[in-house]
């Protein structure tokens, strides 16, 4: 859909949401963290990247003032004044990952992970990520997981990651420092991990 008239579904939708007495604290914009504004060719309503830029910030700021938090999929850096929570618990990767979206915005915005599996709650551990709860009901590790998650973002949430490193040369152990002295070492041999102090 065209950037320019998203803010005017969002804002007729809304409007139904009101006319039944459906009120919210939040929203989540799929995808438009992480897809990069198109341009649009068509006579009837040409539109730049930066005019389609526009439209995704109007309506991720009407939402803000008048919906509360404002969550997106995978946030490039553009949206990040504009939203307060970034989804990161995309597909499964081959690649071996590096947090550098982290050491660069952890402390400008809160990253939520995915509990559809253990692999992703402890990549959140590993980045002092906010942890999503389920909808159907998780296994007790994943909920001893998604604990840790959660008392670990309380502490390093808002806080700079300092430094990311690998510790063998597998790289199967990393470690992440946060700037109160936090370290988060995973090992994704055991999936085991250590938090200090």
């Amino acid at each position: 859909m065209n950037a320019r008239f998203q803010l005017g579904h969002l804002l007729k939708n809304y409007k139904l949401f009101s006319y039944h007495v459906i009120t919210t604290q939040g929203i989540y914009i799929d995808v438009i963290g992480y897809v990069p504004p198109d341009q649009d060719f068509n006579p009837e309503h040409p539109t730049t990247h930066t005019d389609a830029m526009r439209g995704q910030i109007d309506m991720m700021n009407w939402s803000r003032h008048n919906l509360g938090i404002v969550a997106t999929e995978s946030g490039a850096d553009w949206v990040i004044p504009y939203v307060d929570v970034i989804n990161q618990s995309g597909g499964g990767s081959k690649a071996i990952l590096v947090p550098l979206y982290q050491l660069v915005y952890h402390d400008a915005v809160i990253t939520s992970f995915s509990a559809r599996n253990q692999k992703t709650l402890l990549q959140g551990i590993l980045v002092g990520g906010q942890p999503e709860l389920p909808a159907a009901p998780a296994d007790e590790k994943s909920m001893s997981l998604i604990r840790t998650m959660m008392a670990l973002h309380k502490r390093v949430g808002m806080l700079e990651m300092t430094k990311h490193e690998f510790l063998d040369a597998n790289y199967k152990k990393e470690r992440t420092t946060f700037s109160d002295g936090t370290t988060v070492t995973v090992d994704w041999d055991t999936n085991g991990f250590k938090i200090e102090p």
